[in-house]
């Protein structure tokens, strides 16, 4: 199933694509932006960009990958894409891949296939950027702003004080979409055991929306979110209930557990929704559903805020569960 991550990185490249270019074929210029699904047996890549050479004039094709594990059948990957870009464009491609986190030893450049007695009957050159390997100086002194989301994901860049560097300078730059990829990129450099920094980023992307509600991968986001919360709440809520339920080792505990583990993971769903579609109601929300105890109200609420089609709409789905006291939840 495709995710939020799958398009963020194409719109990113796609928004900084001049950038791109001068960071791996130096002194080439952007010639145009080129499909990257080709024909026959579906393939795409992440990006595909027609670059001139500095002292030739000859175009080139630079071909991208963004890769956040290591994948043992990466180059062969890169090879098939570069074989189809060349036949389809006809036009020299060199291909590159860049590796997003630290998840071992990586293929390096050649890949070399040899048959039997050891001769050689292929050579394929590629690029190999290990962007964890690498500093966020390393970044800051290549002067290309759409290339500093990569530092929260450097060794020694995964900080608050850094994302806050790439979100300043990105909105200084009224780069929308590189935006979104910055901040999914410091979601993944952060991870998702670290609660304290998710929710900094979150309470972040809520000043951001405004200026992000327009761009393809924050739509995307929204979808994705809207599609994952209706299983994630009861999924999250059956397993945290299930482990205190085993912890007590008592049939009662059990069942308590996996009562109230329910109820705290559609609640965690309903929160996640408001959080990707209308984060002005953030603190609304948080206030409405801290109190409801039935997980049928709850259920009920997460399949309404995922189907709302405005924040007023939501607002009133909101208003209709928790404290009866509602002039301070509507004031807040």
């Amino acid at each position: 199933m495709a995710t939020p991550y799958d398009d963020t990185f194409k719109v990113f490249i796609s928004e900084n694509a001049q950038d791109f270019i001068s960071w791996l074929v130096k002194g080439a210029q952007l010639k145009e932006k080129l499909l990257t699904e080709f024909e026959g047996r579906k393939l795409q890549a992440d990006a595909l960009l027609s670059a001139i050479l500095p002292e030739t004039g000859e175009e080139l094709l630079l071909g991208i990958e963004c890769q956040s594990e290591k994948d043992p059948m990466m180059p062969e990957r890169l090879l098939e894409y570069n074989l189809r870009a060349r036949r389809e464009h006809k036009r020299p491609v060199l291909s590159s891949v860049i590796y997003l986190r630290n998840d071992g030893e990586v293929q390096q450049s050649p890949l070399r296939w040899e048959i039997p007695g050891g001769q050689e009957i292929l050579r394929f050159y590629y690029l190999v950027i290990e962007v964890a390997r690498m500093t966020p100086d390393d970044f800051r002194q290549l002067g290309l702003p759409g290339l500093l989301p990569f530092m929260i994901l450097t060794r020694g860049g995964t900080t608050r004080e850094v994302a806050e560097e790439i979100f300043s300078s990105l909105e200084q730059a009224k780069k929308k979409d590189s935006l979104a990829a910055a901040y999914t990129l410091a979601s993944v450099a952060f991870g998702k055991e670290n609660s304290i920094e998710q929710h900094w980023l979150l309470r972040r992307l809520s000043n951001m929306h405004e200026s992000l509600r327009d761009t393809p991968v924050y739509q995307e986001m929204t979808r994705w979110a809207r599609e994952e919360g209706h299983e994630k709440g009861l999924e999250e809520g059956l397993e945290k209930g299930l482990e205190k339920g085993l912890e007590k080792g008592l049939q009662q505990g059990l069942q308590q557990g996996l009562r109230q583990g329910r109820q705290q993971g559609l609640q965690e769903g309903i929160l996640d929704v408001v959080i990707e579609r209308f984060p002005e109601l953030m603190r609304l929300a948080q206030e409405r559903i801290v109190t409801v105890n039935k997980s049928e109200i709850l259920r009920n609420l997460l399949v309404k805020m995922s189907v709302a089609q405005s924040a007023e709409e939501a607002r009133l789905y909101l208003l209709e569960v928790g404290p009866k006291n509602d002039n301070e939840a509507v004031n807040s």
